[in-house]
């Protein structure tokens, strides 16, 4: 029973002891390993200190043998004057690689890739050169300004397999946004092996996207094993072998391989990608790394490249088309490419002639491929723009409205499109080439008397217009009377009269009470008459407001002009100020009010004004000049 006791009073007091450690912070805390004694020891001292006993104190002499104490006190191992420097410690972060395990793979990547790659400050250039015969001035290299380390296992896995190859086996579906080795099952790696052994000895078998775009990122992150002058071909063919089966290659490869040849300092592969560069303008972000500008070379323009240069586009006009479109595919190119040929050979400065501008441009190596740091580059052009310089758009422009010109002369279609911005050696080399090959037709030698008849038709038919224009002013205003309105006015003014009327007066006529009903048959037979004879009086006016409604707002709005508006107008086009301010004298009205008279008229059919002042006299909107001069021709055929 005693022992029960002391039981039940031991486990009391276990428990009151864990009450009170819940309020021990130190219980709290993890345990810390051991330290030795030697870390708590204050810095050692190398100066040793003499203690002195004072009197003959017998009772310290088994403590103290002699009177210095120096002994007691431990000395200082001797300081080396090298120390060794303490092995670091290997340290793993969460993915459970060594520390020092990643130092010796950053070690290795991180060899020199470039030429003249010894790692200096981001601003300064890893290289810079000058290219030979290309549109290209300057190209200077820069290393990636942000450091990053996520591709490491791929370039691990390239060095690992870039010797390894694979017996014939299977083909093995593989599809990845980014591919990476990591991402290939054995069957998937084992073909990829087998596939690349076949590509490497010029026999490309059929395989999917991503085992191409794998190989691709081997060539760019692996100049140590494919240098740089093997891997652009590489990449050409490859790109050249599977292009008609995965079109999509053309937009990814004609970056990828400008920069891979911009990194390394090598030319554009010309002669490589020559069957596919026309085809290839259009897909292309810097076209001039992909255009030869040698004296001795061939002129870089192409129909393709004209056609992206102009911002007139000639297969939308209404004389291309059907029977004259032939004519239109190989006379107007052969004038403007022949023009651009002859310019580049024979003009002493053919960027001054064309306008050419030097730009810079800025661009991030390798965009949306796998590349790793040490090859991931920013390169900075200086270079002479084809796209951007604006001048030589608008020289483009005006040669295919003006090689469209002599089609139409040819054709004897007067309508002429302005074309004022070439160049006098392009123009005439463009007037000699139709005069040869598309001469306008020749006109019919007309005998005495057949001059002196259109002589004296063409006077006739003048002075009709002249007659016209003068009967204008004379013409009545149009209106429109309407019985219903006449017997409504009649009945109105009958009630009027009657409440004036007084009752004695009311009683004298006796024809008061039917007189509305005559009058309004006579208002009605009237009305009926007037309303004819007004219509047969305003016959011209309704024959001219009865023309026919084009689908052209150009051509509605010449047509609608009066015969004075109209003549006023021929006369602002042939630039005739003399005869355009007597018109205006005759007509009584100021050179001015004419000009916004006739711009009321255009703002109603095309929503804006035809003319415009240009200091001394009047001329087309620059804008709309092209269509009103065909409105007019129309108009003179008609």
């Amino acid at each position: 029973m005693p022992q029960n006791s002391d039981n039940n009073n031991d486990k009391k007091l276990s428990r009151e002891q864990l009450r009170d450690d819940f309020w021990d912070l130190d219980m709290m805390l993890p345990r810390k390993a051991p330290q030795s004694a030697a870390e708590f020891a204050s810095p050692a001292d190398t100066e040793t200190v003499e203690i002195t006993f004072g009197g003959d104190d017998e009772n310290l002499s088994e403590f103290a043998p002699s009177r210095s104490i120096e002994g007691l006190i431990p000395k200082a191992p001797p300081v080396p004057p090298h120390p060794p420097v303490p092995p670091a410690p290997n340290i793993t972060n969460r993915a459970g690689r060594s520390e020092a395990s990643r130092r010796a793979r950053e070690t290795l990547a991180a060899r020199a890739h470039t030429p003249g790659d010894v790692h200096p400050q981001m601003s300064v250039p890893v290289c810079s050169y000058e290219p030979e015969n290309s549109f290209l001035k300057q190209v200077s290299v820069f290393r990636w300004p942000t450091r990053y380390n996520y591709y490491e296992r791929f370039t691990a896995d390239a060095e690992r397999y870039y010797n390894r190859t694979a017996a014939e086996c299977p083909f093995a579906n593989f599809f990845a946004y980014m591919p990476q080795y990591s991402a290939m099952s054995q069957d998937q790696l084992r073909w990829y092996l087998y596939w690349r052994d076949n590509v490497r000895h010029g026999n490309y078998l059929t395989t999917d996207y991503s085992y191409i775009f794998l190989y691709i990122y081997e060539i760019i992150n692996l100049p140590e094993h494919v240098k740089p002058e093997d891997g652009v071909l590489l990449l050409c063919d490859l790109w050249l072998a599977y292009r008609e089966k995965f079109p999509r290659l053309d937009r990814y490869m004609g970056e990828w391989v400008c920069d891979y040849c911009l990194v390394h300092g090598l030319p554009a592969p010309l002669e490589k990608l020559s069957p596919i560069l026309p085809a290839l303008v259009d897909k292309l972000s810097f076209k001039e790394f992909f255009i030869r500008c040698d004296p001795e070379s061939d002129c870089p323009f192409t129909a393709s490249l004209c056609d992206l240069l102009s911002n007139y586009n000639w297969r939308q006009s209404k004389y291309s088309s059907g029977e004259t479109r032939p004519l239109f595919e190989h006379y107007l190119y052969e004038a403007v490419l022949g023009a651009l040929r002859t310019a580049w050979k024979e003009s002493p400065d053919f960027s001054s002639l064309l306008g050419l501008n030097e730009v810079a441009q800025s661009r991030n190596a390798f965009s949306g491929a796998l590349c790793t740091y040490n090859m991931k580059r920013r390169i900075d052009i200086s270079y002479i723009s084809l796209s951007r310089s604006y001048q030589l758009r608008f020289i483009i422009s005006d040669l295919y409205k003006m090689a469209e010109n002599c089609i139409r002369a040819h054709l004897g279609i007067k309508s002429r499109l302005s074309a004022t911005g070439v160049p006098e050696p392009l123009k005439s080399y463009v007037k000699r080439y139709f005069e040869e090959m598309l001469p306008p037709p020749a006109k019919p030698v007309k005998t005495e008397a057949e001059k002196r008849e259109a002589r004296i038709r063409r006077a006739e038919e003048q002075r009709k217009k002249e007659e016209a224009a003068y009967a204008a002013y004379y013409e009545p205003l149009s209106s429109t009377l309407s019985p219903e309105d006449a017997l409504k006015l009649e009945k109105t003014s009958w009630a009027n009269t009657e409440m004036l009327v007084t009752e004695e007066d009311a009683e004298e006529p006796a024809y008061a009470v039917s007189a509305p009903a005559e009058s309004s048959a006579a208002a009605e037979s009237a009305a009926a008459k007037s309303a004819e004879a007004e219509a047969k009086e305003e016959s011209p006016a309704s024959a001219e407001a009865e023309i026919p409604d084009s689908d052209d707002p150009y051509e509605n709005f010449v047509n609608h002009l009066n015969p004075i508006y109209y003549q006023a107008l021929k006369h602002i086009i042939c630039l005739e100020q003399a005869e355009y301010s007597a018109l205006c004298q005759s007509a009584m009205m100021l050179p001015d009010a004419m000009a916004d008279a006739i711009n009321e008229l255009a703002v109603t059919y095309t929503d804006d004004t035809a003319l415009e002042p240009d200091g001394t006299f009047f001329k087309l909107s620059d804008f709309y000049a092209n269509e009103i001069m065909n409105a007019v021709v129309a108009r003179e055929d008609s």
